[in-house]
């Protein structure tokens, strides 16, 4: 008898734990977000460990010098002033109009990689009211978007960051592996993605 009526017993005591988990959720505390790094400062403070201001390029784009990857496939940081670039949306993006690859030979500027104009997302697929991951054997999804830039993109300093210069050494014992020196200076992430599948 009690086997019968177990699983309903099990829903209920879920359910009953899941709304406390709403009440409870009301009273928690919310961090502000300048307060959310490790350290006690200011996540948008600029100072460095010492309190000297970070000095960040001035230079402007085309005449800057090219910093070399730290890893292969890092994101390359950005070597010339950015004083104006940000807040990137969706709608603004002045990194656009330098490095989409129709304008960048015209500029001199690097071109955007074919990564930037390829879905990585899994195949979403709809089976009645359900939505569920197309089987990709552990393989990530590659579909070309014909020259149009994916959405997942659009905010360029999610990954690249202006270079700074600081005047506190800080040690790093860490030391690149580049599989091919040409892997210092340009990417070759689409031609890895799904390697060791």
């Amino acid at each position: 008898m009690l086997r019968k009526f177990l699983p309903v017993l099990l829903i209920i005591l879920v359910s009953c734990s899941q709304s406390k988990k709403i009440e409870n959720a009301e009273s928690t505390v919310l961090i502000p977000e300048e307060e959310l790094g490790f350290i006690s400062a200011s996540v948008y403070s600029e100072n460095t460990l010492d309190g000297s201001v970070a000095e960040y390029s001035v230079v402007t784009p085309g005449k800057s010098e090219k910093f070399d990857r730290a890893f292969e496939n890092a994101p390359p940081m950005i070597p010339h002033g950015t004083v104006g670039f940000f807040p990137i949306t969706i709608k603004q993006n002045i990194c656009l109009t330098c490095h989409l690859p129709a304008l960048a030979v015209a500029t001199g500027s690097v071109a955007l990689p074919e990564t930037h104009f390829t879905n990585l997302r899994p195949e979403i697929v709809q089976k009645g009211n359900l939505y569920h991951l197309y089987d990709l054997n552990n393989k990530v999804e590659q579909s070309d978007r014909s020259g149009t830039l994916v959405n997942a993109y659009f905010n360029c300093n999610q990954c690249h960051v202006p270079q700074a210069k600081v005047s506190i050494d800080i040690e790093n014992l860490f030391t690149p592996e580049f599989r091919q020196m040409l892997n210092k200076n340009s990417s070759n992430l689409s031609d890895k993605l799904n390697e060791g599948f």
